[in-house]
């Protein structure tokens, strides 16, 4: 009988472990095949500005074009690689006591071009706490948040955000809306999804990479949005007296 049970035991978990081990091909195939995807067709079309450069008689402009599109298909591949080494790696906050609204004030300025046609409103909660956060994980966010809704604007429009101060739990909110696109159910529901963008030149990771950042510091992110009104991110933070774990990578999430 016990040697019964010992071979049954066996057998079980020799079906977990390849249970588990289709799972992880599951997740590194699939991960590969959006990579791939991703990846080949900036690539392509790198390919075929080169095979016009190469040709004999092309015209000066159209050989500016083509240089053109090359820097700008290789700049987007380099995003996509710093996006997906953003996503890939265990977020870890460096904590350090920080003034939201200053450092939200301050980020901001920075990301808007030069000559945008996009008006900034700045509400601070007078009685905003100090927030223990990491500063280049945050600033992260805010670059990935604002950066969406210029492009959804179209650097034009007005970008509202609101930093007020919450009791339960003890931290901050901040509302960022702005005056763009705006989303429909299907896409708001899938914002967040990995490698899903709406955007030609999207990689698709920007709200995802997000989500681990806020996630990681103890707080969460949701999103409303309606067509043609524009969208709205309201991020919850705790005040983080205590450090959260580290946010596990993709691939240990995945169990590999």
């Amino acid at each position: 009988r016990t040697t019964e049970l010992g071979q049954s035991y066996e057998a079980l978990q020799k079906t977990q472990g390849e249970l588990v081990r289709r799972e992880q091909l599951a997740v590194v195939g699939e991960l590969a095949a959006v990579i791939a995807h991703e990846v080949r067709n900036p690539l392509a079309v790198i390919n075929n500005a080169v095979a016009g450069l190469k040709r004999d008689g092309t015209d000066p402009g159209d050989r500016a074009t083509l240089l053109a599109i090359i820097t700008e298909e290789s700049a987007r591949l380099n995003r996509l690689v710093g996006d997906l080494l953003s996503y890939a790696r265990p977020v870890s906050p460096q904590r350090q006591a920080v003034h939201l609204g200053e450092f939200v004030e301050r980020s901001v300025a920075l990301l808007l071009p030069p000559g945008t046609g996009v008006t900034v409103h700045l509400s601070c909660d007078p009685a905003l706490p100090l927030i223990l956060l990491d500063p280049g994980l945050m600033r992260q966010v805010l670059d990935n948040i604002v950066g969406n809704a210029l492009q959804a604007m179209h650097d034009r429009g007005e970008l509202s955000i609101r930093i007020d101060a919450t009791s339960e739990p003890r931290g901050v909110r901040i509302e960022i809306e702005d005056t763009g696109d705006g989303m429909d159910t299907l896409v708001r529901a899938q914002a967040r999804t990995p490698f899903f963008t709406t955007r030609p030149s999207g990689t698709g990771l920007g709200l995802a990479i997000v989500d681990r950042i806020v996630e990681a510091h103890g707080g969460t992110m949701t999103l409303v949005s309606t067509p043609g009104h524009g969208t709205t991110v309201r991020l919850s933070l705790p005040e983080g007296r205590e450090s959260q774990p580290p946010s596990p990578s993709i691939i240990t999430r995945a169990g590999l």
